[in-house]
């Protein structure tokens, strides 16, 4: 889309104009979907905070359980590089809310979920429920529904096009 700046006049005749076009930036869909995570996170940390958890260590532990899993199965059903697994695990095992155990193999790196974990798990449960229903209000759920489904729609297009590890 070409805009004509604001400096372009009519110019008298025999006189050149001086013309001045802007050319608009496509809108970028990764800004405009990280400046909505970001807006979203904020919303469900409001109700969150009441159980003293972040958005992302909830999510992580509503993916954890009693049963022992690795920490690249976790990273796979996630969609998350083991890197950035490790560092968000951090504050959960500081924090005593997950634990590793042995795995057949002893290289293997096994994480469950510790009885205090699973009693943040449930406070924050109830939490992210209540934001999660606020949040349907608040956008409408034909909104949310069409919204998740367009995501999912998105996920799946562009998990096809990606490196594995993607």
């Amino acid at each position: 889309m070409v805009k004509r700046g604001p400096a372009l006049k009519r110019a008298a005749p025999g006189v050149q104009a001086e013309h001045t076009l802007e050319v608009l930036p496509l809108k970028c869909t990764g800004a405009t979907v990280r400046r909505l995570a970001r807006r979203i996170t904020s919303f469900y940390e409001l109700h969150l905070q009441q159980a003293g958890v972040k958005f992302s260590q909830y999510s992580l532990l509503a993916h954890l359980s009693e049963e022992p899993q690795s920490l690249l199965g976790l990273s796979r059903r996630l969609e998350m590089d083991r890197t950035t697994l490790t560092r968000n695990l951090r504050p959960l095992f500081e924090s005593g809310w997950v634990a590793e155990v042995a795995g057949d193999d002893a290289r293997q790196r096994l994480l469950v979920l510790t009885a205090s974990g699973r009693r943040v798990r449930r406070e924050a449960r109830e939490r992210w429920r209540s934001a999660q229903l606020a949040l349907e209000k608040e956008l409408g759920g034909a909104l949310v529904a069409r919204l998740h489904a367009q995501l999912d729609e998105a996920l799946t297009k562009l998990k096809a096009v990606l490196p594995e590890e993607n």
